[in-house]
């Protein structure tokens, strides 16, 4: 994930530039939000506080895991979270598969990919996707136009984050976060 240092002086080339980087990024967070939506079905998983879903200058998340965490540290740390894997540009839900088979010659089960883990915030509550649509009476089809609409984010702050790691021999490889703050970001 790139960061833009502040003090860069800004061209009005490289504002168009920057700007039109702006829009692209909401635009991708959006869509990935509204494929969450989508195919986020029930579940009894819990909702990550925010911490889980931030990552510090070292590399290494709220929650303890840095590139070069095992697979099953990454389980332990983010487990008991609604976990959606990508499938190609996709998200599905995914079941975390850490136990071994009994049989010697049975293959270890691939781990390697790309996982999301993400929660809304509303006033600064961790909220699933579930749970807002319950609260609000919305279907979960209409939640990302019902948390955008300015009726609705005058009287609450709507924040989507989420951490994106990379997988791979049973490693995490790389881990990407980012966050979507929709009353300044839409």
């Amino acid at each position: 994930m790139q960061i833009y240092k502040k003090d860069t002086k800004i061209t009005r080339k490289n504002k168009m530039k920057t700007n039109t980087h702006t829009k692209l990024h909401t635009t991708a967070l959006a869509v990935m939000m509204l494929c969450l939506i989508v195919c986020q079905g029930c579940s009894n998983k819990t909702v990550p506080e925010s911490h889980a879903l931030t990552v510090d200058s070292s590399g290494t998340t709220g929650s303890g895991i840095h590139t070069g965490s095992s697979y099953d540290e990454w389980i332990e740390a983010y487990g008991s979270y609604e976990i959606q894997k990508y499938e190609g540009e996709d998200l599905a839900p995914y079941t975390p598969v850490t136990e071994q088979s009994d049989d010697p010659e049975a293959e270890a089960p691939d781990h390697d990919g790309r996982y999301m883990v993400s929660a809304f915030y509303v006033d600064d509550v961790p909220t699933s996707v579930d749970e807002l649509c319950r609260s609000e009476g919305v279907e979960a089809a209409a939640l990302a136009d019902y948390l955008a609409s300015p009726e609705y984010l005058a009287s609450h702050n709507v924040v989507f984050r989420y951490v994106i790691f990379t997988i791979t021999d049973d490693i995490v490889s790389d881990i990407e976060f980012d966050y979507l703050d929709y009353n300044n970001e839409l």
